[in-house]
């Protein structure tokens, strides 16, 4: 069966001749239990993963993730058997995403190790990053892994640190997973791909570290110069047990580098720890005066208001003064031509007509139909008072009814 990639369909692999389902025994829980989805890992998976995000200098790196989704009783479990290189990856405005020859070398292998299994979700390795969910992944993931069980596992294997990100209820973005297991068991499919996909030699490490040659290093290298003198020959496939080894020893060395790591984290901790408390107590002296001066600072901020008050009615007064002396004899001629104004007005009103108050939002048609009944005194009130424009009234404006 050969692969390939179209762009407007997922590849998600085979699903006939599955194997019966049956919970692992032996199971490691890594965070929280997730009730939406129950997530599991085989060990092989998880560590060559680690594995292969530290090779090639630790760039950054992608594989697609393979294994089955199962419901049981109401309760979606996804376990994860597989995890293939994602060879012939490419680089689009900054993002590091699948190109048409990924698909199908992630269609060719599982077709040749991983039979029966799904492709259930993929990787980003991004070593010194974390392991935050970028706003790339998740379009890319909503473009190419659209089921709601599929997954993106993000993975810094220079930090350890790892998570699954999942799809919400909706399944229009992903969440962060409350945690995931790891389980043991034996896995042919895996470690036949390890295997035949080895991106470190774990042996061939130690001694180098060592500074020493093994018996099976000498061995080895006999096997290769007998090789080259004998010509190509068919390749012996390697037995359960040397799987079984070689896998443990890859695990092995992961575990110890794990340690180191883990040591050289915690005494950076400590000394930030130690840094971050000296820091809190100059903070707590530093507020523990401040606070002792509030009152005073509160006293004198009061005092200075009200200086600051006084000031400014002293100086409102004394303007008042010189004004009311400037146009004191203004004044008195307004008062009185006021005066006048009042009495004729006055004598207008007993004579002539009545006086209106212009209140708010009147008009002089809203007023004629007020006292004529209709707008046919707008004039009227125009002429008796002198008006050229008919919008032109304020409000508290006096206005003569004839």
């Amino acid at each position: 069966m050969r692969y390939y990639f179209d762009g407007d369909s997922n590849l998600y692999g085979y699903h006939s001749d599955e194997k019966p389902f049956a919970f692992p025994t032996k199971v490691k829980q890594m965070g929280a239990v997730d009730h939406r989805r129950k997530i599991y890992v085989e060990d092989y998976v998880y560590t060559y993963l680690y594995q292969y995000g530290k090779s090639r200098g630790c760039t950054e790196k992608v594989a697609a993730l393979v294994g089955r989704q199962i419901e049981i009783d109401g309760e979606e479990i996804l376990m994860i058997c597989g995890a293939i290189q994602g060879r012939d990856a490419t680089e689009e405005n900054g993002t590091l995403t699948f190109s048409a020859a990924t698909w199908e070398y992630v269609g060719s292998q599982m077709d040749k190790y991983f039979q029966g299994m799904t492709l259930v979700g993929w990787v980003h390795c991004q070593p010194g990053f974390g392991a935050f969910l970028m706003s790339k992944d998740e379009a890319f993931h909503k473009l190419y892994f659209q089921e709601p069980w599929q997954v993106l596992f993000v993975v810094d294997p220079v930090d350890k640190l790892d998570t699954f990100y999942i799809y919400n209820e909706e399944a229009d973005v992903l969440q962060q997973a409350k945690g995931y297991f790891v389980y043991y068991e034996k896995n042919e499919e895996m470690q036949e791909y390890m295997l035949d996909h080895s991106v470190v030699k774990p042996k061939e490490a130690k001694n180098m570290e060592e500074g020493e040659e093994t018996e099976s290093t000498v061995q080895e290298k006999a096997e290769k110069e007998e090789a080259a003198q004998e010509g190509p020959r068919r390749r012996r496939r390697p037995t359960p047990e040397e799987r079984i080894d070689a896998a443990q020893e890859i695990r092995r060395v992961l575990q110890r580098r794990a340690k180191e790591a883990e040591a050289a984290q915690r005494s950076k901790y400590t000394m930030l720890t130690s840094v971050s408390c000296i820091l809190c107590v100059i903070c707590l002296c530093l507020g523990y005066g401040l606070f002792s001066n509030l009152n005073r600072l509160e006293e004198l901020e009061t005092k200075m208001a009200m200086v600051q008050d006084s000031y400014t009615m002293l100086a409102e007064n004394v303007e008042d003064v010189k004004v009311q002396a400037a146009f004191a004899p203004r004044m008195a001629a307004v008062v009185e031509k006021e005066t006048e104004e009042t009495e004729q007005q006055e004598e207008i009103q007993k004579t002539e007509g009545r006086i209106h108050v212009v209140e708010a939002g009147e008009t002089l048609g809203s007023i004629s139909e007020k006292y004529y009944g209709d707008g046919s005194g707008v004039e009227k009130i125009m002429k008796a008072n002198g008006l050229d424009d008919p919008n032109r009234i304020v409000c508290g404006q006096e206005l003569l009814i004839p």
